[in-house]
């Protein structure tokens, strides 16, 4: 890509580095012989040997509907080459250029200091800049080259913007800027779906192709957020005895995405671990992680994509939470067991003094089959910000089974407001 300025001696010539690409040719099949020889001369061979297919001479005018070869069928004509504009510049590739400064007078120009500066609508960036140290001159017919490198980390419209400042012959300071633009996309597109089943998160990336051309998945990594671990669960992909089985295969570890709109899937499983008493708590959000994305092109061009924070469902967020810390490994029937119970503070000020109680009966009046075996409420004194205490609560089953801890609430001693009511908790009690 080039562009010039009439009243200057000096002019950019701008040249996207990029490896080349292989010439595809459907239904025909291009021959080297094609540019040397032309279609007159196999006229003239097929009249002076008669017929050409039992000469030597087979050339692919006169064989270009036929396919000698199955690889043939492909379409791949063995010619590599390279695009005619900037072409396709994706988020995530590195940007690679060559830029050539022409002098295309009869007249040297002296002290040109060349800057090469690429701007987008958040940022402007020096890629290069020799306006320190000038050259000393640039002669009639003569240029200056380098090349400059950039990873594209933002959508939207790029200003490649070259600029030269020299003396010309008259001896006049002259200031040259020229600007060439292209359009930065989104390769992938990327999908989520959040599940939860219990207190296990299921995240479904759905990875989809935006380009003209085949990519090869070389890593797709979920990096999650604290607390969470992060399991990826994939179909067996082991290779079996039959041959639609080795090719499966093969497909599922090169993890292709088909051009114009193919799509790869990966299921992760996140768990938060219990908390550990001696680690400071983090807090409760809805940030699951990042999706960080590698990936190549059909000739092996490098690209690289992180996505913004993966949110799962909204977490209610409680100024005072209950949450079991600990239960016993056996509960026998009418046998008394301690339950630890933590209350949280979520608060930035203090709270308190709380209340802890629990209902012995339910709303129709019925008696539970888990009561408390002593006091029935205790007294929390005030919470700090951010702070957590542990509590003991005696407690006594009253028949055998599966029975549900419930009725534990939090209360403000001053104005009785309840925070939060413990969820019901499964526990199994044996026979005596």
């Amino acid at each position: 890509m080039s562009s010039t300025q009439g009243a200057h001696s000096l002019a950019f010539r701008v040249m996207r580095l990029c490896r080349p690409a292989l010439q595809v040719d459907l239904g025909l099949r291009v021959d080297p012989v094609d540019l040397i020889c032309g279609e007159d001369d196999v006229q003239k061979l097929v009249e002076n040997h008669g017929d050409v297919e039992d000469s030597k001479d087979k050339t692919s005018f006169y064989r270009r509907a036929e396919l000698e070869d199955p690889i043939d069928a492909l379409g791949l004509s063995g010619i590599l080459v390279l695009p005619q504009t900037f072409g396709s510049i994706y988020l995530g590739e590195t940007f690679c250029s060559y830029i050539s400064v022409g002098n295309h007078t009869n007249h040297d120009v002296r002290d040109v200091g060349v800057k090469a500066e690429l701007q987008t609508e958040r940022q402007k960036l020096i890629l290069a800049d020799s306006t320190k140290a000038p050259l000393d001159y640039i002669k009639a017919g003569g240029r200056y080259d380098f090349i400059i490198e950039h990873d594209i980390k933002e959508l939207g419209q790029h200003t490649l913007v070259c600029i030269a400042v020299y003396t010309d012959s008259d001896g006049e300071r002259k200031y040259l800027p020229q600007y060439f633009k292209f359009l930065a996309t989104n390769p992938l597109s990327v999908r989520t779906k959040v599940r939860m089943v219990k207190d296990t998160t299921y995240l479904e990336a759905c990875i989809e192709n935006n380009t003209r051309s085949h990519l090869f998945l070389d890593n797709v990594k979920f990096d999650p957020a604290p607390p969470f671990v992060v399991k990826i669960l994939e179909p067996d992909t082991e290779a079996k005895d039959d041959l639609d089985g080795l090719l499966s295969g093969l497909f599922n570890q090169v993890k292709l995405v088909r051009a114009n709109g193919g799509t790869r899937h990966f299921l992760y499983q996140l768990t938060a671990p219990p908390p550990d008493p001696g680690v400071a708590k983090i807090p409760v959000t809805n940030a699951l992680g990042k999706l960080e994305l590698l990936w190549r092109t059909t000739l092996g061009e490098p690209g690289r994509l992180q996505t913004q924070q993966i949110l799962g469902n909204p977490v209610p967020r409680k100024e005072v939470s209950l949450e079991i810390a600990e239960l016993p490994s056996r509960i026998i029937l009418e046998r008394p067991f301690l339950v630890r119970v933590t209350v949280n503070n979520s608060t930035d000020h203090r709270v308190g003094p709380l209340q802890i109680s629990m209902s012995q009966e339910d709303a129709q009046g019925v008696k539970r089959a888990i009561v408390v075996n002593g006091l029935w409420s205790l007294i929390v004194p005030q919470l700090e910000p951010s702070g957590s205490t542990d509590f003991n609560l005696s407690l006594v089953a009253t028949a055998i089974g599966v029975q549900r801890i419930i009725g534990i609430r939090v209360v403000d001693v001053r104005d009785g407001k309840v925070f939060d009511i413990l969820s019901p908790t499964e526990v199994f009690v044996e026979p005596e």
